[in-house]
């Protein structure tokens, strides 16, 4: 019987809240399948009626956001360097010793943990193999490598197993039966196409899980790696700080209370100093001081009291509670969000159908006739507010691209100071030496990645903020342009309904026209990723885009550098040999001033030939905007314009039964927005 009920004893109520998350993603799911259907429904039933109300892109939507939900899966991505203690962390998570953590070996593999009913491990490819099924005595064997072998590869720029692309874990725990996926990652500085994995990953996470080591505070790569891939990026960050148990062992006398607190206080400081940007106003339910192998220990010594010290149940509890409520809500409140605007669609629909029921034939065409200029004006109104969206894109585009080419031609003013930051623990003299000269060459070539990706990166944090006050002013336009919209629909509605009766007998009232506003509110609100006014959400969006363009930048760099650096380097620091060898300054002042003359000799090419492609990147997000903005608009034109045609399709075809067919589209509005009302009850969590 697995040791875990013994954490899951400490996070009880925790755990039970994580329950009730789930239920309520089920049965919100459950509504938004039952407004979908009876959309549908009501669609094939219209089509025999007084025609269809043109809601397909309503059923559709609903179905989407009721499969995310059913999903039920909490995502999360462990990262942090090598012998950090992740997998031990997680084995303690766990309650079992699933993952290798032994003193030495560290997993090889990008491993995700998931449930499932029977222990299985299988292997996926980068390659058209089939994945591979093995036991998971044999991954723990196979898929681990020592932390000082695994080095060795990272210098070289190697992976250890190159054809796979990641492990998948089914193991009948308690806690991954919750819902939770694990995604455990290598260390921070893997290759290329590994990081691209773990980007992947990332991108479709509830959270991160970043675990760093007490007795190694904030290393220069978990600073970087923070600073370039999870800052501004919209992700929540819980901070594992791993081994804190070792900073009252790592005293010279281990029961010095005073000692043990002054350095305890120093530690705190230092990790403050460095994560308080990525957690502000909650720095305390987001950093956590741990110890994975006394948690794991005490679980497998059956001793609560040792895993309580150890502080993951603490961790565990501010996890869950992030999960249950404040991810879960803000899931329910996109849902209902969803569900609310689909009622008012389908209220606005029949509250236009209602009217026209009775309406004679002929009366009914020319009114028909009568709006085909308002449409026209709606129409224009469109294709104004794309020009606007274009033209916004030409200009940011420009801008954004000259910035960049601005921004290389002035790295070498500054390389001598930035790219001192990146290479702390190069040993230059090395270089020398012909043995090591293979050795320092792969070091200070990751040295210039690393600069070229900090730099990069601060460019990059420049232009987002470029990009999301043109979205701003976009937003703005749209406002204005959405009035113009309503204004227009106004009209039309009065032209069709003005001076009628419903056939229930309720007048037409132009102040209900009004609400209807919400409506095309959103309309004009439809940008894809959430990117509305949200930096940090709409981060990632920009992130996928400009990526490939960076690497490509970075790659081109070091490749036109370093095909002649070496030999102009070596051929000027020989003829000093005699004299100054031995004295690392002089060789580390020439290397790096014949690194940034050979690196200036191609900055003008490089900002040149990558000015288009970052063009293209900044056109890319405004063209998805455009796109999305732009059908969105269509369908409500569509769908008004469909509404009207069917009903003379109809009325051509055969004679509506009026009261028949308004009490079938009455009923379906109210039981729809008895759904939605059940709804809104079920999204409310109880804390």
């Amino acid at each position: 019987m697995s040791t875990f009920l013994d954490l899951t004893q400490l996070s009880a109520t925790s755990l039970a809240q994580l329950d009730q998350a789930q239920h309520s993603r089920q049965k919100v799911a459950h509504h938004l399948e039952a407004m979908a259907n009876t959309l549908s429904t009501a669609e094939t039933e219209g089509a025999t009626a007084s025609g269809p109300l043109s809601l397909a892109p309503q059923v559709e939507t609903l179905r989407s956001v009721a499969d995310n939900l059913q999903q039920g899966i909490f995502r999360l991505v462990v990262l942090g360097d090598l012998k950090r203690g992740k997998s031990t962390l997680l084995n303690s998570l766990l309650g079992e010793r699933l993952l290798p953590s032994d003193v030495n070996p560290c997993t090889a593999v990008l491993t995700v943990l998931k449930y499932g009913p029977q222990k299985q491990v299988t292997i996926h490819h980068l390659d058209d193999s089939p994945p591979e099924q093995i036991a998971l005595e044999d991954f723990k064997q196979i898929y681990t490598i020592d932390p000082e072998e695994a080095k060795a590869l990272a210098s070289k720029d190697q992976a250890a197993f190159p054809n796979v692309s990641h492990a998948e874990i089914e193991y009948p725990l308690p806690l991954l039966q919750q819902g939770l996926e694990l995604i455990d990652t290598p260390g921070l500085n893997d290759t290329e196409a590994r990081n691209q994995l773990v980007f992947n990953f990332l991108q479709d996470c509830h959270a991160v899980l970043f675990v760093m080591d007490a007795t190694q505070p904030c290393t220069l790569d978990e600073r970087r790696y923070l600073q370039n891939t999870l800052k501004d990026r919209g992700i929540t960050i819980f901070f594992l700080i791993n081994a804190w148990d070792k900073v009252q062992s790592n005293l010279i006398n281990p029961d010095d209370s005073e000692a043990l607190a002054s350095a305890e206080d120093r530690l705190r400081g230092v990790f403050h100093t460095h994560l308080a940007d990525y957690c502000p106003h909650q720095y305390d339910q987001r950093v956590f001081e741990v110890s994975g192998l006394k948690a794991l220990r005490s679980q497998l010594q059956n001793d609560p009291e040792a895993l309580a010290q150890s502080g993951v149940p603490a961790f565990l509890d501010s996890l869950f509670k992030f999960l249950s409520q404040d991810r879960i809500q803000s899931e329910l409140d996109y849902a209902l969000h969803k569900a609310q605007m689909t009622h008012k669609q389908v209220w606005a629909a029949v509250s236009r159908r209602l009217p026209l029921l009775d309406e004679d034939l002929d009366l009914l065409k020319e009114k028909l006739v009568s709006v085909q200029s308002d449409f026209e004006q709606l129409q224009s109104i469109r294709d104004d507010f794309q020009t606007k969206i274009r033209q916004t894109r030409d200009q940011e585009s420009q801008a954004i691209a000259d910035s960049f080419k601005t921004y290389i031609l002035n790295l070498e003013i500054t390389f001598d100071e930035d790219f001192v930051a990146a290479q702390p623990d190069l040993e230059f003299l090395e270089f020398l030496d012909k043995n090591n000269r293979a050795v320092f060459y792969t070091s200070f070539k990751r040295a210039f990645e690393r600069y070229m990706n900090d730099r990069l990166a601060a460019w990059e944090f420049i232009a987002k903020q470029d990009i999301s006050r043109a979205f701003s002013e976009l937003n703005e336009a749209a406002d204005e342009y959405r009035v113009a919209y309503e204004q227009v629909v106004e009209v039309m509605n009065d032209k069709l309904l003005g001076n009628r009766f419903y056939a229930a007998g309720h007048r037409y009232d132009p102040k209900e026209v009004q609400l209807w506003a919400d409506i095309l509110k959103d309309v004009f609100e439809a940008i894809p990723g959430n990117m509305n006014g949200a930096v940090g959400q709409f981060n990632m969006f920009w992130q996928s885009v400009m990526q490939t363009a960076l690497l490509v930048i970075i790659l081109q760099v070091i490749g036109l550098v370093f095909s002649s650096l070496f030999l102009n380097i070596f051929a000027v620091l020989l003829v000093g040999t005699g004299v100054f060898v031995g004295q690392a300054e002089y060789v580390r002042q020439e290397f790096l001033k014949a690194t940034r003359t050979e690196f200036a000799k191609y900055l003008p090419q490089i900002a040149n030939e990558q000015w288009e492609p970052i063009h293209q990147s900044v056109q890319r997000c405004f063209e998805t905007y455009e796109v999305k903005v732009i059908e969105r608009i269509n369908q409500d034109i569509a769908s008004r314009q469909g509404e009207l045609n069917n009903l003379v399709a109809q009325k051509e075809s055969h004679s509506i039964q009026v009261e028949q067919e308004s009490q079938r589209l009455q009923t379906l509005e109210k039981s729809l927005a008895e759904m939605v009302q059940e709804m809104e009850g079920d999204c409310q969590l109880k804390n």
